[in-house]
């Protein structure tokens, strides 16, 4: 007995490739709308919302939705391009803000693998040094905590271990001579890759170089992220207040606040963090990610914040 086929959910990455296809098959027939009909591209960019809006619900699974970004198709007027521009910047905007979500997870993912690889080479580390004991016939007794391991009865026989090498410092990043983007998408990989160093070089060098790109204000963004994860808090804080200062209507500048809090409160400042966390919310209480706010809520209850 053949079953029928179950549709599968679609997911984040094809919705944002529908979407992508279906906007550019828009903005492709924008110079010949003297020879279309309007109510077909007024369908067309219908089904565009739509997809958009089935990706936010991919997206924001479990948490609040941002509101569509398009209702009905409108009525036919005497100036439908100036309605359809509206919609499609609406739209732009959707996907900066799904774009960012994406990277933040993407981010974390590569975050939770690094810890695993560490965890995976301290366990074998560990295993190593038993089986090693084990071998010079030590007995197996519980070491106490915070105590070196007793040596093998033939260490003096062995040879001295060879001094470890220092570590090679980081080769320079360059970035590429193709598009922005492709500039950009070199520096978050390095970042997802936990080559933090490389990383730092490479958003410096975009920032540098694309001040007055769309994509500069992710780039500081993580830029401060490739401090704080290595514990340099301060510099942290310089890259987010930064980022918060010259960009406070992208889509990274409430996430930025609530990193410069964090930043502040590994450095004992509980009084700046706490301000940070107020304009937070005097800022963005409207338009940030419900994620974003109730992580803001957590660290004013954790810090006492008036």
């Amino acid at each position: 007995m053949i079953r029928p086929l179950r549709s599968a959910s679609p997911s984040p990455r094809r919705c944002l490739t529908v979407a992508a296809v279906a906007l550019a098959t828009v903005l492709g027939a924008m110079p010949a709308w003297g020879q279309s009909d309007p109510r077909d591209l007024a369908n067309r960019l219908q089904r565009l919302e739509n997809e958009v809006q089935t990706l936010n619900r991919e997206v924001y699974r479990g948490g609040a939705r941002p509101p569509a970004v398009g209702g009905a198709a409108p009525v036919m007027g005497g100036n439908v391009a100036a309605d359809f521009e509206v919609r499609l910047q609406r739209l732009e905007s959707e996907m900066q803000t799904l774009t960012g979500r994406y990277e933040e997870a993407t981010f974390q993912v590569a975050q939770l693998r690094e810890q695993l690889a560490k965890m995976q080479q301290d366990l074998e580390f560990r295993l190593a040094r038993l089986e090693q004991g084990q071998a010079g016939g030590l007995t197996a007794a519980a070491p106490t905590p915070g105590a070196e391991p007793a040596p093998a009865a033939d260490t003096a026989s062995k040879p001295a271990a060879a001094p470890v090498a220092a570590a090679t410092p980081p080769a320079p990043t360059n970035l590429p001579s193709g598009t922005v983007q492709e500039q950009y998408d070199l520096a978050f990989n390095l970042l997802r890759e936990a080559q933090y160093e490389r990383a730092e070089t490479a958003f410096s060098a975009f920032i540098q170089a694309n001040a007055a790109s769309s994509l500069a204000s992710n780039a500081q963004y993580w830029l401060g992220e490739t401090y704080y994860v290595r514990g340099k808090y301060k510099e942290a804080a310089v890259a987010f207040a930064e980022g918060y200062q010259k960009y406070p209507k992208s889509q990274k500048a409430p996430d930025a606040l609530l990193k410069l809090s964090l930043s502040l409160s590994a450095m004992k400042s509980n009084e700046d963090a706490c301000a940070a966390l107020t304009e937070l919310n005097r800022a963005y209480r409207a338009t940030a990610p419900q994620t974003i706010l109730r992580r803001a809520e957590a660290e004013r209850n954790r810090l006492k914040c008036k």
